[in-house]
């Protein structure tokens, strides 16, 4: 009887021990996440983060005083969409894009560089035939009110993200503005880049999104093709984080 009850004593304090580890571990693993969180955005990048936000909203508007002006002037074709198109793009990279990038070197990781806009037809009747005879343009700036940061790291992925969280963006044509975020990822010498900007058509993308998407592999495959699966969607990630420099 003694017997059994020293095996049941060294069982349950066996037990207890394995516990108290695991236990430590995952508390370790949420002090690590903690401490990377703080450790990698600095006040200094959240204020640099801020002038990249307004030195991007003085272009934009920049673009659409002059582009509206060639408009006014007939300097661009209104005829011709894909001609009009054009060359509010080639403006756009002019006056928004290449300025922008030499305030601020390499902050944008851009596929094309094309700016969220909208253009607007003389009348809706000029669009009955498929070419609309655009008479202005109008982009969005972002307004930033009472900071609100929010920073996420991804184990999986080994990044850590700075989300200035609930700016407005608005249209000069229009009074109310739409929520929307700002995202920024930081390279290991220190520079700051856009991971998720709403105005430029730029090299987009949520890193707390793929974190679930990545964790969802597993409910929604079959068990065979998990691991195919996982494997898969990790070099989707890694070819877009190749784009930028190594980042923290």
């Amino acid at each position: 009887m003694n017997v059994l009850k020293k095996r049941f004593s060294l069982v349950t304090f066996s037990l207890f021990v394995l516990l108290f580890i695991s236990g430590c571990n995952q508390e370790e693993t949420r002090s690590s996440d903690v401490e990377k969180e703080k450790s990698v955005f600095t006040e200094k990048d959240k204020e640099k983060a801020i002038e990249m936000i307004e030195g991007l909203n003085e272009q934009l508007a920049l673009f659409e005083n002059d582009a509206n002006e060639a408009i006014a002037k007939k300097e661009i074709d209104i005829g011709d969409n894909e001609a009009f198109m054009q060359k509010v793009s080639a403006m756009s990279n002019s006056l928004v894009i290449t300025p922008f990038l030499e305030s601020f070197p390499g902050a944008l990781i851009s596929n094309r560089g094309d700016l969220t806009a909208i253009y607007s037809p003389e009348s809706t009747d000029d669009c009955t035939f498929g070419n609309c005879n655009y008479d202005s343009i109008v982009v969005p700036t972002l307004d930033v009110g009472e900071e609100e940061w929010v920073v996420y790291s991804s184990e999986e992925f080994g990044v850590t993200e700075l989300t200035l969280a609930n700016i407005g963006m608005t249209y000069s044509n229009e009074q109310d503005s739409e929520l929307t975020y700002v995202s920024f990822v930081k390279g290991d010498s220190g520079e700051l880049y856009f991971s998720f900007n709403p105005v430029i058509n730029s090299l987009n993308f949520n890193l707390k999104e793929w974190d679930k998407e990545f964790a969802s592999i597993k409910s929604d495959v079959p068990e065979s093709e998990v691991e195919t699966e996982e494997e898969e969607f990790r070099k989707e990630v890694e070819e877009i984080l190749a784009k930028y420099p190594p980042l923290q």
